[in-house]
């Protein structure tokens, strides 16, 4: 599309002149030069301000004070644990309220912020237009449930846009706008792993809403079976353990899988474990549902139960370990619902559990056995490394290595994929809110023309010094006879240099025309 075009669809009568630069059309003075310019010159504007976001997440929240988004220089953070120093579960307005004083603390130190984005787990409550807006509604965290998250922000922060969405659903909009997967894409999708299973989606570079939003780690899926029965593994284990020394770390490790196999898998290679969502893996009794979801099968709380151990000695496991094939079956159908709804153009997986990167090539794999040669756009298969891809962000961090980054407050830099969808979306809410004031002086414009028009009546009120200017710029916009901004501008050129004369004169002219 050529740059006339877009201009045309935006709306601004302005075009380009043969060497670049960019005029208005004659008889449209009340626009500004250059959508481009305007574009431009926001741009920069905005990478001047103090942008602010809270993260909730199922271990803590975290906020982050950033000057400007894209790209964004961490001012400030603080992370706030959802648990106390026993590791009990605090109130979840306990946290909110620390989160609130500890933005209001921020405010103080650097300024006021020109926009607020927080982002959350969820089900939330996205529809400003019922009385669930802002809410964590019902959500498998225990005692989160119908809280209300923005509420306490919008009090304290009176005057200043605050947006609020899932947290999956900003980092995919973060991923499409920066993640660097190419300059074409128009949509993605965010897929983040851990505690929980979020879905997000990004189209046409908005976030996706609708009746709610994405939940797909809900998705109802088929039980994981091996390709091979445990006894085989367990066959194939021993011939492992002959080869290595008896007291080595290898053997003990393959002893251990020996016996863990046997613990999620049947006689056939069928999964055994029930799953852990109380929505859709267990029933009241305590019975297992047919086809559960995603997330109960497939969070860290699964892993480490088929296991037999605690989530925080998951780093541990080995990467040979038949629990991660299992792992990468359940996300392969996951990535494969989503791409047979959505059509997404890449595919970003992220989260605690997505640390083991060898589950990348794994979900690759079963991703194309599921989808069999049903599509054959390489993408699909020879290109697949760039459609279930890794998050930006991540690959960022981990390329530091232990360096540590230090933000303007002096503290070690805490912007992942969570806090810049947080950012974004802050970036976002204040530029809607920038444009709607823009809109209202449209407005206000459009009515002084249309006043103007109407006190030009007939008669052509072109005075002699108009000449000057050859009534070039037209404010009633009409192309009509009538009251030219050219006698303005004469009267206003004159009280550049004259002052108090070029205001007489200004007012001489005004009244020569409504005697007219």
């Amino acid at each position: 599309m050529d740059r006339m075009s877009l201009v045309k669809m935006s709306g601004v009568n302005s075009y380009a002149r043969p060497g670049g630069e960019c005029a208005r059309e004659p008889n449209d003075f009340h626009r500004s030069p250059s959508l481009f310019s305007r574009i431009s010159e926001r741009k920069n504007y905005s990478q001047s301000l103090l942008f602010a976001c809270v993260e909730g997440g199922g271990q803590s929240f975290l906020v982050v004070v950033s000057r400007g988004v894209n790209p964004p220089h961490e001012i400030d953070n603080h992370q706030i644990p959802t648990t106390d120093e026993f590791g009990n579960m605090k109130k979840p307005s306990q946290v909110i309220d620390e989160a609130v004083q500890c933005l209001l603390n921020m405010e103080k130190r650097h300024g006021k912020f020109a926009a607020i984005g927080i982002v959350s787990f969820g089900p939330c409550g996205l529809n400003s237009k019922t009385n669930t807006y802002g809410y964590i509604t019902t959500t498998p965290k225990p005692g989160w449930q119908m809280t209300d998250v923005v509420g306490p922000f919008q009090k304290a922060f009176r005057g200043i846009p605050i947006g609020f969405d899932t947290d999956v659903n900003m980092v995919a909009v973060s991923e499409f706008a920066y993640g660097g997967h190419g300059t074409n894409i128009t949509s993605a999708s965010y897929i983040t792993v851990g505690t929980g299973i979020g879905v997000g989606m990004c189209t046409n570079g908005k976030p996706v809403h609708g009746l709610i939003h994405p939940e797909g780690g809900h998705i109802r899926v088929p039980k994981y079976v091996s390709k091979k029965s445990p006894e085989q593994i367990k066959n194939e284990l021993k011939q492992e353990l002959s080869m290595v020394p008896e007291d080595s770390k290898e053997a003990k490790d393959i002893k251990l899988r020996m016996e863990q196999v046997g613990k999620y898998l049947d006689k056939d290679g069928k999964d055994t474990y029930f799953g852990n969502c109380k929505f859709h893996c267990i029933t009241p009794e305590g019975k297992a549902k047919p086809y559960p979801c995603v997330e109960g099968l497939a969070n860290s709380q699964a892993i480490a139960e088929r296991l037999g151990i605690e989530k925080k000695d998951l780093p541990y496991v080995s990467d040979d370990n038949e629990v991660w094939d299992l792992e990468a079956y359940y996300l392969a159908q996951l990535c494969i619902s989503i791409t047979f709804l959505m059509s997404p153009e890449v595919i970003v997986l992220g989260g605690g559990v997505m640390k083991r990167t060898i589950l990348y090539p794994k979900i690759r794999k079963m991703f194309k056995e599921l989808l069999g040669d049903y599509f054959t756009d390489s993408k699909f298969n020879k290109d697949i490394d760039k459609y279930i891809v890794r998050s930006t962000f991540d690959v960022k961090r981990e390329q530091m290595g232990n360096k540590e980054i230090k933000n303007a407050a002096g503290k070690k830099a805490k912007l992942h994929a969570g806090a810049m969808g947080g950012l974004e979306l802050a970036r976002r809410v204040w530029d809607l809110s920038d444009k709607k004031m823009i809109m209202e002086r449209d407005d206000e414009i459009k009515f002084l023309n249309k006043q103007i028009q109407q006190l030009e009546g007939v008669s052509s009120a072109r005075r002699p010094l108009a000449k000057v200017f050859k009534g070039q710029y037209d404010v009633s916009n009409s192309g009509s006879s009538g009251f030219s901004f050219s006698t303005v501008a004469a009267g206003m050129l004159l009280l550049g240099i004259g002052g108090g004369i070029g205001a007489a004169v200004t007012s001489h002219l005004l009244s020569s025309f409504k005697k007219n």
